[in-house]
């Protein structure tokens, strides 16, 4: 039997009415699954995370390798289908279901991995928990995710594109990524509007100074305006608005010795970005 074929006998079995707006596309090629599991690199004393894990086709093949994979999933009725599907299977045994939505659900500690084909109305939302949550965690090595194809090349854009903004610095800061392959949108049920990408993130081998919290603060303030605007005169306002305006000349200067705040917002790199929040958070304006 087809993966779409299954599908629509699990759905048919348990009422399930996939909708779209719930991202509630799954992918029918068991080939790109299998992919997904090899780009991951698993070892068998994984702890691994699948969000979204819908009938848990991909959580299936986690659990083959993995030690245990945590698959949440909001719906119930896909659960009680996912279950029933794994009856028999031993693999039963390694999978923990976790109906909760997923980003607000606290992920478990040692986690080593995310495999997942997440609903696309949550990716920004479950781009910046897993940076907050995992990539910074000593035990986190990868993340292999099939995002929208538009979406991936904001999170993958580097200083001076027309991409960048506060989502890929947030995550230039903590992580470098490569794109696998293309995923066209005709390896999904129900066929989405869009085509997507399979890609692979992992954790920067560095010591960060500041929390993930108070730079991401920061990327929000330097982004808040039009990306042409300059970093000086988006600072020089966000200043003024919290301290004394006789203040804020000496904290602009004392910012420009050590980064050029003439650049663009979308020209700023991630050290920068650094440097600034540094600065903001020893005159107390974070």
């Amino acid at each position: 039997m087809s993966l779409r074929a299954e599908i629509e006998h699990l759905c048919s079995i348990f009422g399930i009415e996939l909708d779209p707006d719930k991202g509630q596309h799954f992918l029918i090629s068991k080939k790109i699954i299998d992919l997904e599991v090899k780009v991951a690199d698993l070892r068998n004393d994984d702890i691994v995370i699948d969000v979204g894990s819908g009938l848990g086709f991909l959580t299936e093949k986690i659990a083959e390798i993995a030690r245990k994979v945590y698959a949440i999933e909001i719906d119930e009725k896909l659960i009680r289908a996912m279950k029933w599907r794994l009856r028999e299977s031993d693999l039963l045994e390694k999978i923990e279901v976790i109906q909760e939505d997923a980003i607000r659900y606290k992920f478990p500690e040692k986690v080593n991995a995310v495999v997942s084909n997440p609903p696309y109305y949550i990716i920004s939302q479950l781009i910046i928990k897993m940076l907050k949550e995992l990539f910074t965690s000593p035990f986190f090595r990868t993340a292999v995710l099939i995002l929208q194809q538009d979406y991936v090349k904001k999170l993958l854009s580097k200083p001076g594109s027309r991409n960048w903004g506060r989502l890929s610095a947030a995550f230039r800061y903590y992580a470098n990524g490569k794109i696998i392959r293309f995923i066209p949108r005709r390896y999904f049920f129900p066929i989405p509007n869009v085509d997507s990408m399979l890609i692979k993130l992992w954790p920067k081998q560095k010591q960060h100074d500041i929390p993930f919290e108070i730079y991401e603060k920061v990327t929000q303030i330097i982004f808040s305006f039009s990306s042409n605007k300059t970093v000086r005169s988006v600072l020089k306002q966000y200043i003024r608005n919290r301290k004394e305006s006789s203040n804020w000349r000496e904290i602009i200067n004392m910012l420009e010795r050590e980064v050029n705040l003439h650049k663009r917002a979308r020209e700023i790199d991630v050290n920068e970005i650094e440097k600034i929040a540094k600065i903001l958070l020893k005159k107390d304006l974070l």
